[in-house]
């Protein structure tokens, strides 16, 4: 096998796992978004003890309730956060030399540019220039995704607090 081939092999890996991490962004995107939806079910129980008589036991659960909702809302703010940032297309910023495998680059080209640059680039150069921008998307989106994994364990904790503490 020709290293050409070896390096297109690696791209091709590198491509699966990034949509690997757009995947399972867009499947957490949803799974917290329902936990969402079913929390704000919580706003009655605000309210009834909002408009209960203010005893020391309601005064308590009161305070309680809104705390965790803070935290709570504090950290599905986060987790979403994490999680678009995973799927978001991000620009290059750090080189200024235009290149064939960036499409943003190729996007701001006319067609004789773009053909001046595919005879001037070889095809391993192309490769492995592609197979590097790909790898530090991919270290990225890992790192993102990571992040928002450990940001969903408040997420829950805080839900499972507001609804014991809206029952007792």
């Amino acid at each position: 096998m020709e290293i050409v081939d070896k390096l297109k092999d690696n791209l091709n890996i590198t491509q699966k796992q990034i949509e690997k991490f757009d995947g399972k962004a867009n499947s957490l995107i949803a799974i917290v978004s329902i936990v969402f939806a079913i929390s704000l079910s919580m706003i009655n129980v605000f309210i009834e003890i909002a408009s209960a008589e203010m005893t020391t036991k309601n005064h308590v659960k009161y305070i309680l309730l809104l705390i965790f909702s803070i935290l709570y809302f504090l950290s599905f703010t986060l987790e979403m956060i994490f999680l678009i940032s995973v799927i978001f297309p991000r620009k290059k910023t750090k080189s200024n030399i235009m290149s064939l495998t960036y499409y943003w680059d190729v996007s701001l080209m006319d067609n004789k540019k773009i053909q001046q640059l595919a005879n001037k680039e070889n095809e391993i150069n192309s490769v492995i220039d592609q197979l590097r921008i790909n790898s530090v998307i991919c270290a990225k989106k890992h790192k993102k995704l990571v992040k928002a994994i450990w940001t969903m364990i408040p997420v829950f904790l805080f839900m499972f607090a507001l609804f014991f503490t809206a029952i007792i």
